[in-house]
């Protein structure tokens, strides 16, 4: 059985928390009209500089995103678009990179229409970051909505959060994609405050007939840093945040079908040049599929436990490369592991597999490799981390308040 299959046909078992007349379902921040799912997107370096997006149903008039800052004039930019027509839906996709000052703030104007000024906020040392996991949900995106807000209310200093693919449980879905931002805008409204990571995921590839589709809306969803590759601008990408330098990689070799072969080889080329070139103190994957099969079927080796296809094509290059710690998902399921030259190891590099963030449970079978284990199912979780140059601190905690693991790394 494919894991698409498995996922339309497994039962779903939804945890009802009732947090959901806790939160607002609008920002405040977007209140002008025709600006829907205002965001920030990180930058190659998110320390001076910031992506703001946000989405619109129509083209508007006169817009601007202005910057102010102290003893200065309000700056004002006209940012760039991108068009969408999917699913029976018209969207305008907006996009401004804007510089980062001390007490600056930003806001998005158009036709006698402005959203509130929202703060511009520094990144921290230690840096702080919330690490979420397979947030797709099916009927209702309210656990995703609880998940991702009491993360937040639990740990309102972070810095940045990033959502480790499968954001939605369709890839070409117009609701899909208006729940998960929707459940993203509340009280305190982080979404538009701190910087956000995608990563993509399989449910990304998925198109509404539930065949795998390049992920357009997630490409055009997001201007993500630039990678200097022609055919895969947008499916990897590195920033360094505080201490970390994080790498994000796309792991659908199988759902990319013919443009597979070629996604792995000028993925891993630029993996192997931009993990080289950083003097970081830590160096930090995200990729949605995990180096394990845990009991998903994998196509090349004809198996569905052990090292998996993924796992195959990127052990032994994290290895060589001296990354310390990746974060994975898919699987949704809390595991961690420390490998080295494919044994359990000590010294090796931290693997953390996390999730589900969304409503999305399953029984998974265990890996000999596996060094503490979540319970069966998992039940929505994220990961807090926090580093600075000598010290790496990360957390799994669940939304009912349960630590299911703590690990501390030190250089």
């Amino acid at each position: 059985m494919t894991r698409r299959t498995f996922l339309q046909t497994a039962a779903k078992t939804i945890l009802t928390m009732g947090f959901g007349g806790l939160f607002s379902s609008r920002s405040a921040h977007a209140a002008a009209d025709g600006i829907h799912h205002l965001r920030q997107i990180v930058t190659a370096n998110p320390a001076r500089t910031r992506m703001i997006q946000w989405d619109s149903p129509q083209l508007l008039q006169n817009v601007r995103v202005e910057l102010r800052s102290p003893h200065k004039q309000v700056e004002s930019l006209i940012p760039a678009y991108t068009y969408l027509s999917m699913d029976d839906e018209v969207q305008f996709i907006y996009h401004a990179e804007i510089s980062v000052a001390e007490d600056s703030a930003y806001r998005v104007t158009h036709a006698g229409s402005a959203t509130e000024w929202i703060p511009l906020l520094g990144v921290g040392n230690p840096v702080r970051a919330l690490l979420f996991s397979d947030s797709q949900c099916g009927e209702s995106y309210d656990v995703w909505r609880t998940t991702y807000q009491t993360a937040w209310q639990r740990h309102p200093d972070a810095d940045a959060a990033a959502i480790v693919g499968d954001l939605t449980d369709n890839g070409e879905s117009a609701w899909h994609w208006r729940s998960f931002f929707e459940a993203m805008e509340a009280a305190g409204a982080p979404l538009a405050r701190h910087p956000h990571i995608p990563v993509l995921g399989n449910h990304e590839y998925y198109g509404l007939q539930w065949t795998a589709v390049p992920p357009v809306r997630y490409l055009r969803t997001f201007a993500l840093p630039d990678n200097g590759s022609r055919d895969f601008r947008g499916h990897y990408y590195s920033f360094d945040l505080g201490a970390v330098h994080c790498m994000v990689l796309d792991t659908q070799f199988l759902e990319a079908e013919e443009r597979g072969a070629a996604l792995r080889a000028e993925q891993m080329d630029w993996l192997r040049k931009d993990a080289a070139a950083s003097t970081a103190p830590w160096k930090l994957v995200l990729m949605h599929k995990d180096i394990l099969a845990y009991g998903d079927y994998q196509v090349e080796q004809n198996t569905n436990h052990g090292i998996s296809d993924v796992g195959q094509i990127f052990l032994d290059t994290f290895d060589a490369l001296g990354i310390d710690l990746v974060v994975s998902g898919h699987v949704h399921a809390y595991r961690r592991r420390q490998m080295r030259a494919r044994q359990t190891d000590k010294n090796g590099t931290l693997y953390l597999l996390a999730g589900p963030a969304g409503n999305q449970y399953f029984n998974v079978p265990a890996e000999t490799y596996d060094i503490i284990a979540g319970p069966d199912p998992t039940p929505s979780n994220y990961l807090y981390l926090e580093a600075d140059a000598q010290h790496l601190h990360i957390r799994c905690e669940t939304t009912s308040g349960a630590v299911l693991d703590t690990v501390d790394l030190q250089k």
